[in-house]
């Protein structure tokens, strides 16, 4: 006879051993590990089940019996339900450690290396730190009200909440406007999502829709965002449908890097770095590791916008960018030009064999790359054919950094000088890091 499934209703004991990659506490229980939400590694807790499957349960902690001197009381009043972010009850060098302790976990397991040196871990301020951010929506017809936030800890609904102590203030003062806002439209019922991105000179927010607004809909964004300075952008279907509620001909949003006297342009849609002040901490780190001279001949892989590529053009003899968006790599070279910058930009499916691309046939003495989670496998053997001595790997997912690590060491010929992490993301479980390969 199958086991019941059945949850029990009382909370259980439990003692956390661990924590799992993604800052839930790891217990055991009928001889199953159990992932508890709001758990420490010491800590007694009673924890009721919220899921059951053959190889694990789930559990969150609903009273600490025992509590780890690491734990805090977490600053943001709406932390116990919204998933935007999953550690803050840890203490914050506690949580730089964790990610430490998830990379140097990763590295050994899976590529059985470790660098050479460790990088000091990079930080910076904690709070109100997110310039971009992609919203949930979601009007509740039982309370007459439209919930605007990040998911709930469950994931099956939006979280109510009126501010976000991680959001830049702008963009947090703005969440209980715009559900507001949101509730007297027509299509109210439609709009599962909101994009909102913060640059130097403004605000841009693209509005997913999922039925057309009526002009009397219209008429209410295109007031709120004069009210507020707002730029509102519609998206019916896919990232090809954005299009600007009005014409916005006389304001592009951009950043800065005020170090390097670099400016970006981007679109609403575009990818950009979350965090600004950890973005420039980063690139200054990659610079210092490249040890860019004057003759260098850079390749800069997965480049997007030319987040490090311009940085790096103001140095090198000549940097080559390469990115899979052809819109990315449009910005990315207008970018140069409006910085007065010798950088090339190629658009090339780098899951593909470039091997004889024009691009491709430069003599490069260093290389660095900022992949997607899911890594560089495919472009390593490419990277290992070029002359390069020196490789500066950017990633947002230790597991794929770990296992091109063990390709690159083991395969290809490189060495892990170094490696450490970066906070792009305080009080999430999120790791970001940077490794430092070099060979003979």
């Amino acid at each position: 006879m199958a086991r019941s499934r059945k949850l029990p209703q009382e909370p259980i004991e439990m003692v956390i051993e661990d924590l799992s990659h993604d800052g839930r506490g790891v217990a055991k229980w009928n001889d199953k590990v159990v992932f508890v939400q709001n758990a420490l590694p010491g800590e007694r807790v009673w924890a009721k089940l919220t899921r059951k499957t053959r190889r694990f349960n789930e559990a969150i902690a609903q009273q600490i019996i025992d509590s780890s001197p690491d734990r805090i009381t977490p600053k943001c009043t709406f932390y116990q339900v919204c998933n935007g972010c999953t550690v803050m009850h840890l203490a914050e060098d506690k949580q730089i450690d964790f990610k430490f302790n998830t990379l140097k976990s990763n590295l050994l397991k899976m590529a059985k290396v470790m660098p050479k040196e460790w990088l000091s871990p990079l930080t910076d301020v904690h709070w109100q730190y997110r310039r971009r951010a992609r919203l949930s929506v979601k009007w509740v017809k039982a309370r007459e009200e439209v919930l605007v936030g990040f998911r709930e800890k469950n994931g099956r609904f939006v979280a109510r909440m009126d501010f976000c102590e991680v959001l830049e203030k702008p963009l947090a003062d703005l969440i209980k406007p715009l559900s507001e806002m949101i509730a007297r439209l027509s299509v109210k019922a439609f709009i599962p999502q909101l994009e909102c991105s913060l640059g130097d000179n403004g605000i841009s927010i693209i509005i997913r829709h999922l039925r057309p607004l009526s002009d009397e809909d219209f008429t209410l964004v295109k007031s709120f965002g004069s009210d507020r300075d707002l730029m509102f952008f519609l998206q019916s279907k896919g990232p090809d449908t954005v299009k600007p509620l009005i014409p916005y001909l006389d304001k592009q949003l951009f950043f800065s890097l005020d170090h390097f006297g670099i400016r970006y342009h981007f679109l609403p849609n575009d990818f950009i770095q979350v965090n600004r002040k950890m973005n420039e901490k980063m690139i200054h780190q990659a610079l210092d590791a490249m040890a860019i001279q004057r003759e260098d001949v850079v390749l800069d892989l997965f480049c997007g916008l030319g987040n490090f590529t311009l940085p790096m053009a103001q140095i090198a003899a000549q940097v080559v960018g390469v990115e899979g968006d052809e819109r990315l790599v449009e910005r990315a070279g207008y970018n140069a030009a409006i910085n007065d910058l010798n950088a090339s930009f190629h658009c090339a499916d780098l899951t593909k064999n470039h091997s004889q691309s024009t691009w491709f046939k430069q003599p490069f003495t260093k290389v660095l790359i900022d992949p997607p989670r899911s890594g560089a496998w495919e472009v390593l053997p490419l990277i290992a054919a070029t002359p390069a001595k020196t490789l500066v790997y950017i990633s947002c997912h230790p597991a794929s950094l770990a296992r091109d690590t063990d390709r690159l060491v083991n395969e290809l010929g490189f060495t892990l000088d170094k490696a450490g992490v970066m906070d792009m993301f305080p009080h999430t479980s999120h790791v970001e890091s940077m490794a430092i390969f070099s060979r003979p």
